[in-house]
């Protein structure tokens, strides 16, 4: 038996545990590795009976370079809420995919917006991208993934599992405003994970609600789960933590969202909120 034994711990990945946005100082795009006190408490945790799962924004394509250097004993959550992957096997123990329709919807989109540049991440773990801009190439270059780059979204070959559109932030603030006024748009989730990122997923595929199904694939109740998160996309999971927490890097909305924050994610935010739960558990 383990201190932790029972405890559920979700952590976003992108500026919660790895500081993300050094790679855009970075000439050569080179991610930074998980803080060594991240490191050494999450293991720890786990060692005493924790469980730890990532719940990212990314795909599963964009966060498999990645995850070998994350202590984790779960399955992965990734494209936002849609879907969690089983790390050992690369397939999906759950997945709730944009609709048919969706394609449609996006041509629309495109229509009143000519240049829209987006990513289309697929269920066979590729991209198809509509507008590549300079931002684009950055962002395949630091998440090590390649894609594809398509004229018209019904080129894509199959099911896709999230819309990534890219732009500066006014403009996707005017996106985002006309999105939800579509007649529509009742089927969908929109939201941030970054300035200059703004996710489309299915109805329900959110950070919150695919917490929830970790909680229910792992035996985990809500009485133990805990959060971490810095961005806007993050709040759905956030909210139903018993107790979740920030990075001091976090956008002001999840910091003043009734977190508990810790340190910076370049200098052990989750190691830290280890150590908030062996107080908790002592």
């Amino acid at each position: 038996m383990g201190k932790f034994d029972g405890v559920l711990l979700v952590s976003d990945f992108d500026d919660t545990m790895v500081d993300t946005s050094s790679l855009y100082r970075d000439p050569q795009r080179r991610l930074p590795p998980v803080p060594a006190y991240t490191v050494e408490r999450l293991r720890y945790f786990m060692d005493n009976g924790g469980r730890f799962c990532l719940v990212t924004g990314r795909s599963w394509q964009i966060m498999r370079p990645f995850i070998g250097g994350v202590p984790t004993n779960g399955p992965c959550a990734v494209a936002n809420g849609a879907g969690i992957i089983d790390i050992a096997t690369e397939e999906f123990l759950y997945r709730r995919f944009l609709p048919p329709e969706a394609i449609g919807h996006l041509e629309e989109v495109i229509a009143r917006f000519p240049d829209l540049t987006c990513e289309l991440f697929r269920g066979d773990h590729k991209a198809d991208v509509i507008h590549p801009i300079p931002f684009t190439v950055d962002h395949a270059e630091g998440a090590r993934y390649t894609y594809r780059v398509i004229e018209d979204p019904r080129e894509t070959e199959a099911e896709v599992i999230k819309i990534l559109f890219e732009g500066e932030h006014a403009f996707l603030r005017e996106l985002e405003a006309y999105i939800r006024s579509r007649p529509w748009f009742a089927g969908y989730e929109l939201a941030f994970s970054g300035k200059h990122l703004m996710e489309m997923t299915a109805l329900g595929a959110n950070k919150g609600e695919v917490t929830r199904k970790l909680m229910e694939l792992l035996g985990a109740s809500p009485e133990h789960l805990y959060c971490a998160g810095d961005q806007e996309n993050d709040l759905p999971m956030l909210r139903i933590g018993k107790e979740s927490f920030a990075p001091a890097n976090a956008i002001p909305a999840v910091l003043q969202s009734g977190v508990t924050v810790v340190r910076s994610c370049g200098e052990g935010a989750v190691g830290e909120v280890v150590d908030h739960l062996d107080r908790r558990y002592s």
